[in-house]
C-alpha cells in the first residue's frame, strides 16, 4: 500500500511517499519503483515502537509513533492506511 509519512527529527519534519508493507516483524517504508520521489528505505522493528497514537481530527484518521528518535505520521486519505496499520500494530 503507498502513502505519505510525515517523519519528524530533532532538525525537522520531512514528508516522503512511501510503499508500506509489514515483514515479519518489522515494518517496511520504501520508495515505490519507478517514482520520482524521495528515496526511503527504513525497517523499523514492531518491538521497538513506542507511543501509538490513533486520534481522529474532522473526519481524518491519523495514527503516529516513535521509533528511534523520530516520530512518524500517516494520514489516512482515503486509503485506509491508518486501520492496515492499527491492525498489524495492535499487539504493540
Amino acid at each position: 500500500m503507498n502513502s505519505v509519512v510525515e517523519i519528524t527529527d530533532m532538525l525537522g519534519v520531512d514528508y516522503y511517499y512511501v510503499s508500506v508493507s509489514f515483514e515479519r516483524n518489522a515494518l517496511l517504508l520504501e520508495k515505490p519503483r519507478g517514482l520520482f520521489a524521495k528515496n526511503i528505505k527504513s525497517r523499523i522493528k514492531l518491538s521497538e515502537i513506542k507511543d501509538v497514537s490513533v486520534m481522529n481530527e474532522q473526519g481524518v484518521d491519523t495514527l503516529s509513533f516513535f521509533y528511534d528518535r523520530n516520530w512518524y505520521t500517516f494520514i489516512d486519505y482515503g486509503n485506509h492506511i491508518v486501520s492496515s496499520l492499527k491492525r498489524n500494530l495492535m499487539f504493540i
